[in-house]
């Protein structure tokens, strides 16, 4: 896991709000997925649908106090959280980032918990 902290801490409210409104909008213009993030989404959950994801990642950043690694060096630039979130009874690794613009998001992570996987 790439991070300029190791440390947890608490996920902004106005980037929780921005993630959480994007993905549950659906628009498909404005959620980027990367190739290994739907991999991973496909191989841990073969019948759930990428939206199951995005509602399961939002209800998680919908919590006030939520927490997260801040992730600073992501290729492309953007301001990236890697946080917990669950899906049918499971515990999944997300990482969001939401780009300068504040109206795109690529899903960079969403796994089932790896060796070392920890925030």
């Amino acid at each position: 896991m790439n991070s300029s902290s190791t440390n947890e801490a608490l996920i902004p409210s106005v980037w929780r709000e921005s993630v959480v409104r994007i993905l549950l909008s659906g628009d498909t213009n404005s959620i980027i997925r990367t190739n290994t993030a739907d991999s991973d989404w496909r191989h841990a959950c073969p019948d759930a649908w990428p939206y199951q994801r995005h509602q399961a990642m939002a209800e998680a950043l919908e919590q006030e106090g939520g927490t997260g690694r801040h992730i600073t060096d992501m290729d492309p630039p953007c301001d990236a959280y890697e946080f917990w979130f669950n899906f049918e009874r499971r515990k999944f690794l997300g990482k969001i980032g939401l780009l300068p613009n504040g109206n795109i998001i690529i899903i960079f992570s969403s796994h089932i918990p790896r060796k070392g996987d920890q925030l």
